[in-house]
């Protein structure tokens, strides 16, 4: 996307010398005419990651020229929202700001020269002092025609002005690096910016993490996560409802985060402090990781610290839930929810448990008989079964659901520990009508759910979520022809063999027709054909056309829904078994079948051509 508001004046990427009496002079014939001075155009960027390492982005266009005009204005109230409103930023204090979740406040700067090492990935943009005194230095250059002259800068960094597009940058002589090639850059031409989200909210999809305060391999954290999968629903509602977005008829998806790993590990619980106390000294950064994730698991059996997350979670969301109603007042559209591992389950938990209006009513109960015990037992804490055993308080959800979409989720095996082995057909979530469990097939935390709604499902496939281009990946399709050509070679195999073996047995065994030898031979073989499609060649799972009753849970539809491996994948099962709990974050096909369910439930749906180019997604780069 091209940046908006780019300077005319163009710079060039020279390379540095050191500041030494024998600097090389420029030949004259390689300066360039003096241009008229244009002033130069602002464009506002953010800090990201730490002090060590800090990268520099971009706001969008629409944020960045509502930052500008707001400066400009000078105006009492300097504070915008960014990002879809989902920060806040304090012009005055140059800071930006989440408004939904604790974070860290981030430096913000309006900047217009910049410079980044050879090798460098991102410029990083000039302090406002640096850049205003260079552009000062830059327009008496350009209106006096007077160049060769340097400009010192406060961290020692020599700019020389050759002209007006040849800019030359020495380092000072305390660098680590003096003779490092740096370029300069004025102006924002040639930056990647995006254009920026459009104000107006269609749905509101709340993701609760699962154990441990990281989320994936990349240590990343439940709202650094949730980013990147609002990033992907955002571009492929762009490309897959593209009609739909040009006549205004959708606009976005917005996704928050909803974390509790933070309560259950504070002071106020004192989990830590008491971790601490018993925790062996061998094996440190293995203990630390055990305390800080896989612990999460027992907390949540133990009363004490369940009500703790249970609390957390339900309050959680309903305090982000008016936020954003008051910073969104016209919004009116449907809230799901969706959580990941154990995330997953305790949002079970608490749908499950939630009381539709027409049963909050003192003295009057609508349940029917059959749904009561799967609803008393779906939290073995609900009622007490040992002396003394604290019973869980459930919070009320100030919303009603509409789909609640689990991922890599145990649901399936916490229900059966608990004593439950069946969730009948009968059974819903009160609040929420709609229910999708998410899988990867090598994903070791996760596991069915239709056995638990009808045990004649447990040999029914679960179903296979579509590619996002449109087709199975490339490695399975080529499996289902190499399966059909082994089967057809196989045929023509047998075909041969069985001709011979008829002759051999006419001559061979004279007492015994050759059409019974025939028969048994070809049983034989048909059975070994068969067992071997099924070990090696197994057809992919689809959406079969069953008679078996399906169950409320998801109102009358299939519930579980499988990820295609990928082609890696494919070679080894157990090698990415690890990596394959943690694949939905950024998983353009779960993305979409989220987004497929919002927008079918408001009557829209996919254009019916995708263009190839429009499928691929770009993801931010790493700090």
């Amino acid at each position: 996307m091209d940046a908006a508001g780019s300077s005319e004046v163009t710079t060039s990427q020279s390379v540095v010398f050191p500041e030494t009496s024998n600097t090389p002079s420029l030949p004259t014939n390689s300066i360039s005419p003096s241009k008229s001075y244009k002033s130069v155009d602002y464009h506002w960027f953010y800090a990201i990651g730490t002090d060590d390492k800090t990268s520099w982005m971009p706001f969008s266009t629409t944020d960045s020229l509502a930052l500008e005009d707001k400066f400009t204005s000078n105006a009492t109230h300097q504070v915008i929202s960014t990002d879809g409103g989902r920060y806040d930023v304090d012009i005055r204090q140059r800071q930006k700001i989440p408004i939904y979740w604790e974070g860290t406040v981030s430096e913000v700067r309006r900047c217009s020269w910049f410079f980044k090492n050879t090798g460098d990935r991102r410029y990083v943009p000039y302090d406002e002092i640096s850049a205003t005194k260079l552009e000062e230095e830059y327009k008496i250059a350009c209106e006096t025609n007077r160049w060769h002259k340097k400009v010192i800068l406060a961290n020692g960094d020599i700019l020389q002005f050759h002209a007006s597009d040849v800019l030359v940058l020495f380092s000072p002589a305390s660098s680590p690096n003096p003779v490092r090639p740096r370029v300069v850059k004025r102006g924002i031409d040639g930056f990647d910016i995006q254009q920026g989200e459009p104000h107006q909210v269609d749905h509101l999809l709340f993701m609760v993490h699962g154990i441990g305060s990281v989320c994936d391999l990349k240590c990343r954290t439940v709202e650094e996560v949730v980013d990147e999968f609002r990033n992907i629903a955002f571009q492929l509602t762009q490309s897959h409802y593209k009609s739909a977005c040009e006549q205004g008829v959708i606009n976005r998806l917005e996704v928050l985060p909803i974390s509790w790993h933070g309560k259950l590990h504070s002071k106020e619980t004192g989990v830590d402090e008491q971790l601490k106390k018993i925790t062996l000294e061998s094996i440190p950064k293995l203990r630390e990781f055990t305390n800080d994730t896989i612990l999460d698991v027992l907390f949540y059996t133990s009363p004490l610290y369940c009500q703790t997350i249970i609390s957390t979670v339900g309050l959680e969301m309903n305090r982000v839930y008016n936020l954003f109603k008051q910073r969104n007042p016209t919004f009116h559209g449907g809230v799901s929810l969706g959580g990941h591992s154990l995330g997953s389950l305790i949002l079970f938990d608490l749908l499950a448990n939630q009381h539709p209006e027409d049963t909050e009513l003192p003295n009057k109960d609508t349940t029917a008989p059959d749904e009561k015990k799967p609803s008393r037992r779906i939290s073995y804490l609900m009622e007490s079964v040992v002396a003394g055993q604290h019973k869980i308080s459930y919070p009320h959800l100030i919303f009603k659901p509409d789909t609640f979409f689990a991922v890599g989720s145990p649901i399936g095996m916490f229900v059966t520990v608990r004593g439950l082995n069946k969730l009948g057909e009968n059974f819903s979530l009160p609040t929420c009508p709609a229910f999708f469990n998410i899988f990867h097939p090598f994903d070791p935390v996760a596991y069915r759910i239709e056995a638990l709604v009808n045990p004649e499902l447990a040999n029914l496939k679960p179903v296979l979520i579509p590619h996002h281009k449109g087709r199975k990946r490339m490695h399975l399709e080529l499996k289902e022809t190499m399966a059909k050509v082994g089967a057809d070679l196989k045929q023509k195999v047998f075909g041969s063999m069985k001709t011979t073996w008829d002759s051999f047995y006419q001559l061979a065994m004279f007492h015994r027709t050759g059409a019974e030898v025939t028969e048994e031979f070809e049983n034989e073989c048909e059975t070994t054909l068969v067992e071997g499609d099924e070990q090696i060649l197994e057809p992919e799972p689809v959406q079969e056309q069953t008679d078996i009753p399906l169950g409320r849970l998801n109102k009358g539809r299939r519930i579980d829904y499988v990820l295609q491996e990928g082609p890696l994948e494919f070679f080894n099962e157990y090698i990415f078994a690890l990596t394959s709990h943690v694949c939905y974050w950024e998983s353009e096909d779960t993305v979409l079948l989220i987004l497929k369910e919002i927008y079918t439930s408001m009557n829209i749906q996919t254009d019916d051509k995708i263009p190839q180019q429009s499928m691929t997604i770009e993801r931010p780069l790493s700090t």
